[in-house]
């Protein structure tokens, strides 16, 4: 079984040198990107998994779902590289699209921790009530819907995040071959405001997880 988990590995890896020999244009530079991005997702965590000594089914599932996400950012990396000429206007032009999405992603923390702070409130006053057999089970129906929709609203928009911050991250990989100080540094600054969104967004989905424990019905 080591073996087949070891041949499997270099065979992805002489998979991946196949498919990055000599692009002739940014649309094949672009499509070996894809391709090296789920290659390399796989074979990271496949091996990671390995290491830390999870058993084969895990491996699995691990490389599968790393490769996945580095196909993900490969192709996302793909697809926005056609809208330019050269490197220099990709690189310009996605780090203004990552501003636009950050700003927009705090305003979106902002009000999550406000819609929160009012289910907060809320919560509190049906507990209370709860406890004293006073409240009406079809207010705590309806409370506990709402409070479950926002979770589900809140998984997608973190996922839309995260999977944002995956290829900001590859740009950012991208722009430090160029030694580009001044376009790194501005992207650095968009990855860690969108990182510190993330964090304080999954912060308001683990207080949604409590509000929700609270209630019974």
């Amino acid at each position: 079984m080591l073996k087949i988990q070891q041949f499997l590995l270099i065979m992805m890896a002489v998979f991946l040198l196949s498919c990055t020999e000599m692009p002739t244009s940014m649309g094949d530079i672009a499509q070996n990107e894809a391709l090296q991005g789920g290659v390399l997702g796989g074979l990271l965590c496949g091996g990671a998994a390995k290491i830390a000594g999870l058993n084969r089914e895990q491996i699995i599932i691990a490389t599968a779902g790393c490769a996945g996400i580095g196909a993900i950012v490969g192709q996302q990396m793909r697809d926005r590289r056609k809208k330019y000429a050269s490197d220099e206007a990709f690189f310009d032009g996605e780090i203004k699209v990552a501003q636009q999405f950050n700003s927009d992603q705090v305003i979106y923390k902002n009000n999550l921790i406000a819609e929160v702070n009012i289910l907060k409130v809320e919560n509190k006053k049906l507990v209370a009530l709860q406890e004293n057999t006073k409240a009406s089970e079809i207010v705590l129906a309806k409370h506990k819907t709402e409070i479950t929709s926002k979770q589900k609203t809140v998984k997608t928009e973190t996922r839309k995040m995260q999977e944002e911050l995956k290829f900001q991250e590859a740009l950012y990989t991208k722009i430090k071959e160029t030694d580009d100080s001044l376009r790194l540094a501005s992207l650095q600054k968009e990855v860690k405001k969108l990182k510190e969104a993330i964090v304080a967004v999954e912060n308001q989905q683990s207080q949604l997880a409590e509000l929700d424990d609270n209630l019974s019905i």
